[in-house]
């Protein structure tokens, strides 16, 4: 399998599962919506239910219901009591409404009951429910489950009715048929898959144009990096070739961004998908771009001959130095070379040769001083300053340099010995006015170096 055939096939995975998560996500929903909004409906109706019983309740004379008996039927408070919940069956939408009595031994029976058809007996039991029992408590209840009698299967609401001295004389019972009671509570099921189905389509195309959009977003971002990735290998190709006689005389310890830049190799990874593609492609690029920045960055203050600090670094180093000598924390020495016959070599064995020799001059300048405090300031002159060292310490390297040069001097010919003439000196608070006094010290010092070196020449001509 291609790399090409991976991606597609990668996409096609990402889509399904894009859309298995989308479809998994508006099913959940659904089932929540559906359970909240059929608690809250059950709620309404169980309200709606015992609002009838308690108004029912509320409406009977509780102390003409707590002694009615079967023989009482057809006597003023037995018909006040029948037409109160006669007049509940037949305005409201209801299914049975009844009186009960509590027999006081868990069981309860029928008192009046209004309907035309087929009324319960006076005294005949009725079925035992937990809502049922609660009422008979003193809390009006309505039935969680279902039940089933002769008369059908419902749900009822119950409510005690309370005689003058607040003592229970009977219930109100008002029955709910069970499938009007489960109808309503599944009423919005229908509601609720219509909406999970729109919301699915809708999701599904909103999903389906968003990847379209992302997909060309994303062929256009990898254009644009792969043109980026061509610039890069040309501003590689330029700056090589731009800096090959750098590079041959760059030492270990010289520009690390150039040689990151001069050995840096593309490396194929294998990708299973484009976004890996993309991550692949844009670690490669900010790599190499890294190494631009950082190369940028050291030419600016670099020497392109020597490897060394530039004007440029030498003068903000001047700056600082001047602003710790105003702040009276500067403890420094500053050390001055000068190539000897310079010229010389330039005439004799061409400017390459002369730059060789300055850049090993450097070279071992910097090995005993460090990169960071070496400067080329013009022509043949370097200047090293060094914080926090003293005048002694600076001596002594001095001296390992002159054993460093007559060890570089070993292997060369007479026409390319390197010669370097050297002057130091320190700052002293209490005697140096600024940074250029101090220069100026290790100057002559230098000088006078270069003197005596002339002069032992002459006499050994």
């Amino acid at each position: 399998m291609n790399t090409t055939e991976k991606r597609i096939k990668t996409n096609k995975r990402n889509t399904v599962l894009a859309l298995a998560m989308l479809l998994l996500t508006n099913v959940l929903l659904s089932i929540s919506l559906m359970d909240m909004s059929k608690l809250a409906l059950r709620e309404q109706i169980n309200q709606r239910m015992l609002d009838i019983a308690n108004t029912a309740a509320y409406m009977l004379d509780g102390d003409e219901l707590a002694v009615l008996t079967a023989e009482d039927e057809g006597t003023e408070p037995y018909n006040r009591a029948l037409d109160t919940l006669r007049s509940f069956q037949k305005n409201i939408q209801l299914d049975y409404i009844y009186g009960i009595r509590d027999m006081g031994d868990g069981t309860f029976t029928f008192t009046i009951d209004p309907d035309e058809d087929d009324p319960g007996e006076f005294g005949a039991p009725i079925e035992t429910t937990d809502a049922l029992v609660k009422a008979s408590q003193g809390t009006p209840s309505v039935d969680k489950e279902a039940y089933a009698d002769e008369w059908g299967r419902f749900y009822s609401a119950y409510s005690p009715v309370y005689d003058s001295e607040g003592n229970i004389a009977g219930i109100v019972g008002v029955d709910f048929n069970a499938e009007w009671y489960e109808g309503k509570l599944n009423s919005n099921r229908l509601v609720a898959l219509a909406i999970t189905a729109a919301a699915l389509l809708i999701g599904v195309g909103v999903s389906l144009i968003m990847m379209v959009q992302n997909r060309k977003r994303f062929n256009d971002m990898m254009k644009t990096i792969g043109e980026l990735d061509d610039a890069t290998r040309r501003l590689d190709r330029t700056i090589l070739q731009s800096t090959k006689g750098r590079l041959g005389l760059a030492t270990e310890d010289g520009n690390a961004a150039l040689k990151a830049i001069s050995e840096s190799e593309d490396v194929k990874r294998t990708v299973s998908s484009e976004y890996e593609e993309l991550s692949s492609s844009l670690s490669s690029v900010y790599g190499k771009l890294k190494n631009y920045v950082e190369y940028i960055d050291s030419e600016v203050y670099t020497d392109p001959v020597t490897n060394t600090g530039n004007k440029a670094a030498y003068k903000l180093r001047v700056e600082k130095l001047g602003e710790d000598i105003k702040a009276g924390k500067a403890r420094f020495t500053v050390a001055f070379f000068d190539i000897n016959e310079l010229k010389r070599i330039y005439v004799a064995c061409g400017y390459e040769a002369g730059d060789e020799l300055m850049f090993e001059c450097a070279r071992i300048i910097q090995k005993l001083f460090g990169r960071q405090d070496v400067y080329h300031i013009a022509g043949d002159e370097f200047v090293v300053i060094s914080e926090g060292v003293s005048l002694l310490d600076t001596k002594i390297l001095l001296a390992r340099f002159e054993s460093e040069l007559k060890h570089y001097n070993s292997g060369c010919g007479d026409d390319k010995k390197l010669s370097v003439a050297k002057g130091a000196a320190a700052f002293k608070p209490n005697r140096s006015r600024d940074y250029r006094q101090v220069l100026a010290e290790a100057k002559e010092k230098c000088d006078k170096d270069k003197a005596e070196y002339y002069e032992r020449k002459n006499k050994s001509k």
